[in-house]
């Protein structure tokens, strides 16, 4: 038998897994961006201002018109009063300000409906953190405002940062998760046809060019995002690895326990998925093409959280 992979993800439990999950404000959060949803069928008509950020506007408007005002009084001196440079600069300035605002709450709309499209679609990826599922059930909601404020040179900020610094997470792409189920479905087809497999030839020409195309789709920090996304996204995957990581049954009660909760949201950051995962994946059709066989307990309806059991 060649190339039976192992080892892949038998990784150990990290001490950093010591933080609580507070799952109870996400929740919250995302009950609002259900209801509205729902209640809303045909699409959520969506305003730049709310009940909150309009008080703050109005409150911010009438602040700057009495600054206004008082650049105004200086400007009817004429061009040779004292402070006239000053007060024309200042003008300029609130008018840039107010615009400024205006797009950022227009950016704010144009966020809240990306979100909304994902939240309709049911891509938003399961592997985002707590924080960012916070903020971007926040935001597809419009509940954001009451958190949010207006500084005194006119920007929305939003958790103590400007809008484009809130990290919302990302939606979920198929591309790796399709490239490994399609090659999966051909490895599965050449065993069940009881076609005979050259291991010379699976070696330097099927394997290796699932190889190459495997790694194209995890390298950099985009494809170290995939593997992490197409583990979270596929729950069996994920209980898995962290029952492996914890040395413990993959049991209803321990996915049910602290120890899980800590570990299921410190793997989102703290874990490189990609170290092992190419060499899991080979060794899944492996043991598809060869082991399997040879055993003559071929089943078809078999998972790869069965395969990622058998060969770890």
């Amino acid at each position: 038998m060649a190339n039976k992979q192992i080892g892949g993800y038998g990784l150990s439990v990290s001490n950093m897994a010591n933080e609580q999950v507070k799952s109870s404000p996400i929740q919250n959060a995302q009950q609002k961006t259900e209801n509205l949803t729902n209640a809303n069928p045909n699409g959520v008509t969506i305003t730049k201002l709310s009940d909150s950020t309009n008080k703050q506007v109005t409150e911010y408007l009438a602040a700057k018109k009495l600054e206004i005002a008082e650049f105004e009084k200086i400007k009817a001196k004429g061009s040779e009063a004292d402070g006239y440079s000053d007060a024309v600069d200042g003008v300029n300035a609130i008018e840039k300000e107010i615009i400024q605002l205006n797009n950022d709450f227009e950016q704010a709309a144009g966020t809240r409906k990306e979100l909304l499209d994902i939240q309709v679609g049911g891509t938003y990826a399961m592997s985002n953190t707590d924080e960012q599922a916070y903020n971007f059930h926040n935001f597809a909601n419009g509940t954001y405002g009451e958190g949010a404020t207006i500084s005194d040179d006119g920007r929305l900020i939003y958790n103590g940062g400007l809008l484009d610094s809130v990290d919302v997470g990302g939606s979920y792409s198929h591309d790796l998760e399709d490239l490994v189920e399609e090659t999966f479905s051909e490895t599965r087809k050449l065993v069940y046809d009881n076609e005979l497999v050259d291991v010379n030839e699976y070696n330097n020409g099927y394997r290796k060019n699932l190889e190459n195309d495997l790694n194209k789709l995890i390298r950099g920090s985009d494809g170290k995002n995939s593997v992490r996304d197409y583990m979270y996204q596929n729950r069996e995957l994920i209980d898995a690895f962290i029952a492996n990581q914890a040395v413990k049954e993959n049991t209803p009660e321990f996915r049910d326990s602290e120890e899980y909760k800590k570990l299921y949201e410190l793997n989102k950051t703290a874990t490189d998925f990609n170290d092992g995962f190419v060499e899991t994946v080979l060794g899944m059709h492996d043991y598809i093409l060869f082991e399997s066989k040879e055993s003559e307990e071929i089943e078809p309806e078999k998972t790869v959280e069965d395969y990622l059991k058998e060969i770890s």
